[in-house]
């Protein structure tokens, strides 16, 4: 894993790293640095942690062990261009380490400076000016640092490298990394029997590389013991605690949406792997006035799994929310390119569906019951959403108008499953996501609920309607008559 990162350090400006407990990030962070030191000329680094008592007693701590026995042996510890001086109470002394300079032609000897996020937080100022060759940030950093730290690497096309595990899930800062980023590179665990993660890349971010680091590659601890330890813990717990993938949402209403559980390939959805496959499809639909309208197509198996099969529009529009944080602090998202309204009318919108159905047997059709049913003034009278998409050959039914808590419960019900045990025939999720609909996987991330407004509300009352119908298996033997008599 560490080869992995070193391979694509000239490819890539920024990389993350996010690891398992005893994963070796922060040691293999620290070595970096050494070796950066070393390397460059007069070179300057930087290093933040959470505070000034975790940068002592972590960061150089694993950035002193780290340092060659010749320069912490080194006599007299402190010259005109040097400094070595360290103790296990302070840290660097005034929180900085400069290696002699490693050529005559120079005579700087490279420093790494030790900062913390709280000095941050208190002045935002102190990053403004600073330039480095490389920078270094242990524990998560603030969203707005991270995005601010970019522009101080441009005078040596320097590097950024982040190392934390993603305790917190799917936060501000790990949702701008994470969205819709394209996954490099998989590998199998066999203690989570499944698929994961060891390399991607960032969408949000240009030359941003994630890799992560899993605690069983670290060869010198117990991985049994360390296995044992979080065996009856929930998923989201295993998955962030030995291989550093985030999992849970941090702000999001369903809790139990899992990536790696609800989101599957689209091939191995079973009607698409074998067209031959019984299922009941559905369409349902968001319209909207200034935007583009929003549409989940759902197919329901004979064990009533659900399966979201295909989304408009879909991730060839762009996103159709980003990460963003209000004043208030309430991360609602912001409008994404996807949401930028295309002058659709109604046939239009019936032409698109048909076009993307190609001729698929949809069961019902689900809309919106408030705009559904909204009057709207037309020349011949007044008139509804719902009449005229019958006009243009699209019959939609309104979905049942329950409360917006009730629909948000119908879709945790879908998701819930005991995930402290092994998944299996009997111990599942009901629902899951075609890894093509990825508008609607990352607002299952982004929704809280918290606001109207919310920039992933739409796709979620997709969802939302379809459950609350609800969607189900609807088999052939159903619309048999199976006798009675009258007279």
């Amino acid at each position: 894993m560490w080869q992995r990162v070193l391979d694509n350090w000239k490819k890539y400006k920024v990389h993350v790293i996010f690891g398992g407990n005893r994963s070796t990030k922060s040691t293999f962070a620290s070595r970096l640095m050494v070796d950066l030191l070393h390397r460059i000329p007069a070179a300057e680094l930087r290093g933040f942690h959470v505070n000034t008592e975790r940068s002592r007693d972590d960061m150089q701590r694993f950035v002193w062990e780290a340092l060659p026995a010749s320069l912490k042996e080194m006599e007299p510890k402190k010259g005109i261009n040097y400094s070595l001086l360290y103790s296990q109470k302070n840290g660097f002394s005034d929180a900085k380490l400069i290696i002699p300079p490693a050529a005559d032609a120079v005579d700087r000897g490279s420093t790494m400076f030790f900062n913390n996020y709280k000095q941050y937080l208190m002045d935002a100022q102190m990053v403004e000016g600073m330039k480095a060759h490389c920078i270094w940030g242990d524990e998560e950093m603030p969203a707005r640092l991270f995005e601010t730290l970019m522009a101080r690497l441009t005078d040596y096309r320097g590097r950024l490298v982040l190392t934390f595990t993603t305790l917190q899930g799917w936060t501000d800062l790990v949702s701008s990394i994470l969205q819709n980023a394209e996954t490099l590179e998989t590998r199998y665990s066999e203690y989570m029997d499944m698929e994961l993660p060891v390399m991607q890349k960032s969408k949000q971010w240009a030359n941003c590389a994630i890799y992560y680091f899993w605690s069983e590659d670290n060869i010198f601890i117990p991985h049994d013991e360390l296995f044992e330890s979080y065996r009856g813990q929930p998923l989201e717990t295993k998955l962030a605690r030995l291989y550093g993938i985030p999992s849970k949402s941090f702000h999001s209403r369903f809790p139990k949406f899992n990536p790696e559980i609800n989101v599957i390939p689209h091939d191995e959805i079973p009607f698409i792997k074998n067209p031959k496959r019984d299922v009941t499809l559905f369409q349902s639909v968001d319209p909207a006035g200034g935007k583009n309208w929003t549409s989940i197509w759902v197919g329901v198996t004979s064990d009533n799994c659900v399966y979201v099969y295909r989304e408009w529009p879909d991730s060839t529009y762009g996103d159709w929310a980003l990460p963003h944080m209000n004043a208030a602090g309430r991360s609602v998202g912001k409008p994404g390119p996807a949401q930028r309204n295309l002058g659709y009318g109604y046939r239009d919108y019936a032409g698109l569906f048909f076009e993307l159905e190609d001729g698929e047997d949809i069961f019902e059709r689900i809309i919106d019951p408030r705009m559904g049913r909204s009057t709207i003034k037309a020349q011949e009278g007044d008139t509804d959403i719902i009449n005229e998409m019958r006009k243009a050959g699209v019959y939609f039914r309104p979905a049942p108008g329950l409360q917006i808590d009730h629909g948000l419960q119908r879709i945790n019900e879908l998701l819930a499953w005991d995930d402290t045990s092994h998944k299996n025939h009997t111990n599942r999720p009901k629902l899951y996501i075609s890894d093509r609909c990825m508008n609607l996987i990352q607002c299952l991330k982004e929704y809280t609920g918290e606001s109207k407004d919310e920039a992933s509300k739409d796709f979620v009352d997709c969802l939302r309607y379809a459950a609350v119908t609800p969607v189900e298996y609807i088999g052939g033997r159903k619309f048999i008559s199976t006798g009675g008599g009258s007279y």
